[in-house]
């Protein structure tokens, strides 16, 4: 009864949390970003402004919502869940290949949330961070998969080729360059093809 009870409080946050999403992004659409406040975006979706503010800190917040922050931490658990002996960089790799948005809904809210960005160059600083974020976390997991610090470039190398390659697929896919999915795993191929797996920083990795 009790996981039952935990059950429909979760489905609760979770409706909340979409219904909160959806109304931005309609309000966001028909009257653009800046014009909407978080009063309107709580009356939308039925709901006060100080449950608004349970879910999300800002306008900022909800523009990107479940589809960029919640994925940098669920890839990254994935990431952790992935066999030690595996090469590193066949991890992110299939990380990455399992984690591509190939669903209609979830890939119309990201194009939705590309043009926004487009028509409104300040939230540009809130994806960069999210993107950072990506970055940020492949690094760590690479150099302590090899026992390496932090800051060597060969983990940092492939973060910055893991987060490149998602960069350059969004970018590509909003001007209507091919299917997402297909241009970042095209694009992490490209950056990664000169690195050797498990081979440290040094002049082996570039021979």
């Amino acid at each position: 009864m009790a996981g039952q009870v935990i059950n429909r409080r979760e489905q609760h946050k979770q409706h909340t949390r979409s219904a909160l999403e959806a109304a931005a992004m309609d309000l966001f659409a028909r009257q653009g970003y800046e014009s909407t406040t978080v009063d309107e975006i709580a009356a939308l979706a039925g709901v006060s402004v100080r449950t608004f503010f349970r879910y999300f800190s800002s306008k900022r917040h909800v523009l990107f919502g479940d589809v960029a922050f919640d994925r940098v931490s669920k890839f990254t658990a994935a990431l952790e869940a992935r066999p030690t002996a595996e090469d590193p960089l066949e991890s992110v790799r299939i990380v990455l290949d399992e984690s591509d948005v190939t669903g209609a809904a979830e890939l119309a809210q990201i194009k939705a949330r590309m043009n926004l960005m487009m028509e409104q160059p300040s939230l540009l600083p809130t994806y960069l961070r999210i993107n950072y974020e990506l970055q940020r976390q492949v690094g760590v997991f690479i150099a302590a998969r090899l026992g390496l610090p932090e800051t060597d470039p060969y983990p940092l190398m492939i973060a910055a080729a893991a987060a490149a390659a998602w960069d350059v697929a969004l970018s590509a896919w909003a001007t209507g360059a091919g299917e997402l999915a297909p241009l970042r795993r095209e694009a992490f191929a490209q950056l990664t093809v000169g690195i050797k797996k498990g081979t440290p920083w040094g002049l082996a990795s570039l021979s």
